[in-house]
């Protein structure tokens, strides 16, 4: 296992049976690809159901926000729940107190943006991602066989995912 540093803008190789951890100082982000073309639904706090159509290239993206062993293994578990399980993504009204207690949310598609200055859980829209201030501001987009990152980020690691 080794680190690895990302300059502004890089492509990074990753198969649908591997997950890359973008680890910063207090949380981390789990990437896969989806491998197969799939959906997700989204409850909102509007009563809706959003179907979000992903082919095998998209990404889906846990956040965590604490790091280490245990927080990656959370991200592993909420990443089998949504690709085998196809378990619905839930997004809280604004303000809602639980916000606060989330250990971990999610984002889908082929574009997300890591943001720390949003309210977990409380967005719909897949192409944000709440995150810790030391990834906030990645852009990540999917690409063939791999991930575009743009922005820095001074730690990250790819490991099999265990079927």
């Amino acid at each position: 296992m080794s680190f690895m540093s990302v300059r502004k803008r890089r492509r990074i190789g990753l198969s649908s049976d591997e997950i890359l951890f973008l680890i910063g100082g207090s949380g981390e982000i789990g990437l896969v690809k989806t491998g197969r073309d799939m959906q997700l639904f989204i409850g909102t706090p509007e009563k809706e159901e959003i179907v979000v159509f992903l082919d095998k290239d998209d990404l889906i993206a846990v956040s965590t926000f604490s790091t280490g062993s245990s927080a990656e293994k959370g991200i592993i578990s909420m990443i089998y729940l949504l690709k085998e399980f196809s378990s619905p993504i839930i997004v809280l009204p604004e303000d809602h107190p639980t916000s606060k207690r989330l250990p971990m949310v999610v984002a889908c598609g082929d574009h997300i943006r890591l943001d720390c200055n949003i309210q977990a859980g409380t967005h719909p829209e897949q192409d944000i991602l709440c995150a810790c201030q030391d990834l906030s501001g990645l852009d990540i987009n999917a690409v063939k066989d791999g991930v575009e990152i743009n922005g820095v980020i001074n730690n990250f690691r790819i490991e099999k995912l265990e079927k």
